[in-house]
């Protein structure tokens, strides 16, 4: 073999291990041995947050450095699924957010993971029925605004019970509805389009257990999944409460997504004025802080006044979520599975609007809102900047930024428990190390202090320096969600092997050649 041909198969012999090397050392896909990016505090769950969470990372910025901010929706349960993790040590996120408690399952993951958590409670959030119905007076121009439509169109049960089950109305200008209070404009001839985000939401579950609340309301829901379910316009004839919509009428990818197809958001996010662009007869139930100015632009989406427990029809807003906040039962448990907050559904104050007391939101359509956070593991730059976000959440700036926004902020008492979670975030960064590698077998004991829901867990946690930066994308536990970590140096050994054994190949080669000349 002549020395020519030796340098390169050599050279071939050093490319090939350097491409194996560089894909040993690239994130895989499928990877589960990962830990969220290393200077950023990563943040996952659904999208009835997000406009507060936008809000809270841009107003926190300073707080937060050196570390970065992110939150991603991922939905619901995705996010969940990342906190808990999917071995010991190995978890797709940082803190991820909730509007219900872990399950039994979900809780005992993050055990065997090695997680222990606590939820911190920081938003009361009402579900809004947006409705996109135009009042008698849009004569079917090709543009409309959103003074065209209805304003707060008055909804009792029995009315909703009209719209979703059956027997049902004959469309939004039936005479047993009405375009606004007190019933004596009619709205103009539209049929009901009952939308909803695809995605897991508790907005969805919320409505559903609304029309679940009565035995009659529960027959009529029941009736009209039935005949929708024959024609191919619901996925079940089951009426039982589900984060899952089971109208036909749904659109993957979160509220933001759904609110381009039912309004038409440009790239701009400025809700179109083609009527062509807008699902004209809609009613979807969202989180009422996407309904005002959620991305930094006016909205102003039209939603129903909701008839509550005291027989007044309200107005989602901040005041009547602390309202129905008031109603509410707060008593944190060391249950893992028990959810701090619980609206009393059936239990609601009458309002009195001629004294400051605000009416209080229907209590079957109220969600509070937790950061799940895990109370050990974090590395100490993480752990400080996790508390750190706690103490602004609760503090003077995020409560306004929950209010602007349409929802009601934490009570006194869900403040100081969540101050002692923070408390404890920076115990725990005090002997944690941010430049860690190593995993350790920790057992957490679960405490109650001050109202702070802890969950115990003993496992195997784990803290790395190496990652990769997390997806922004509405991805999920994909490649880019999470990280490789561990630091192992057999990967970088081949990479410089390969680079060595490819240059020397280069230059022998070279060499042969000059002397030929």
């Amino acid at each position: 073999m002549s020395k020519l041909s030796l340098a390169r198969r050599t050279c071939s012999a050093g490319l090939a291990a350097l491409v194996i090397a560089g894909a040993w050392t690239v994130p895989s896909h499928w990877s589960a041995d990962a830990a969220t990016t290393k200077g950023t505090l990563v943040g996952e769950g659904g999208d009835a947050i997000t406009p507060i969470m936008l809000k809270f990372l841009r107003d926190d910025t300073a707080g937060l450095a050196p570390d970065f901010g992110s939150y991603t929706n991922v939905d619901i349960d995705q996010g969940i699924a990342d906190f808990v993790g999917t071995s010991p040590g190995t978890f797709g996120t940082d803190f991820a957010v909730t509007e219900r408690p872990l399950t039994t399952a979900e809780a005992a993951a993050a055990k065997a993971n090695g997680r222990s958590f606590a939820y911190v409670p920081i938003a009361a959030i009402p579900v809004a029925l947006m409705t996109l119905v135009p009042s008698s007076s849009y004569q079917g121009a090709s543009t409309i605004a959103m003074s065209d439509l209805c304003q707060h169109i008055p909804l009792s049960l029995d009315q909703l019970d009209g719209i979703y089950g059956a027997p049902p109305y004959s469309g939004w200008n039936d005479s047993r509805l009405s375009c606004t209070a007190p019933p004596n404009t009619p709205a103009e001839t539209y049929s009901f389009g009952l939308w909803a985000n695809l995605d897991p939401t508790m907005e969805n579950s919320a409505l559903m257990s609304l029309l679940d609340s009565t035995t009659a309301s529960e027959a009529a829901f029941k009736a009209g999944l039935t005949a929708a379910q024959t024609g191919g316009q619901a996925s079940t004839n089951d009426p039982t409460a589900s984060e899952h919509w089971p109208y036909a009428k749904s659109v993957p990818g979160g509220d933001e997504t759904t609110f381009g197809k039912l309004i038409g958001l440009d790239r701009a996010g400025v809700p179109s004025t083609q009527a062509a662009l807008i699902q004209l007869g809609a009613i979807m139930p969202v989180a009422d802080v996407w309904t005002g100015e959620p991305l930094g632009v006016r909205w102003d989406l039209p939603t129903a006044a909701v008839q509550n427990a005291a027989g007044d029809f309200v107005v989602p807003s901040a005041d009547a979520a602390k309202a129905a906040e008031a109603d509410a039962t707060y008593t944190p448990t060391a249950s893992p599975t028990t959810s701090p907050v619980t609206f009393n559904a059936n239990t609601t104050d009458p309002c009195n609007t001629n004294t400051t007391v605000p009416c209080a939101y229907n209590n079957f359509l109220m969600l509070e809102s937790y950061l799940l956070v895990p109370t050990n593991g974090l590395p100490a730059d993480k752990a400080l900047a996790l508390a750190q976000f706690i103490r602004f959440a609760v503090g003077s700036t995020g409560q306004a930024d929950i209010t602007s926004l349409g929802a009601a902020g934490a009570t006194p008492a869900m403040v100081s428990a969540d101050l002692a979670v923070a408390q404890q975030l920076d115990a725990e960064a005090a002997t944690a190390s941010s430049s860690s590698s190593t995993s350790t077998t920790t057992t957490t004991t679960s405490t109650t202090t001050n109202g702070t829901l802890a969950a115990s867990a003993t496992g195997t946690g784990s803290s790395s320096t190496g990652s990769t930066p997390a997806s922004t994308g509405n991805t999920g536990s994909t490649a880019g969600a999470l990280a490789v970590t561990g630091d192992d140096p057999l990967p970088l050994f081949a990479l410089g092997f390969a680079f060595l054994t490819s240059g020397e190949a280069a230059r022998r080669l070279l060499r042969r050649r000059k002397a030929k000349l």
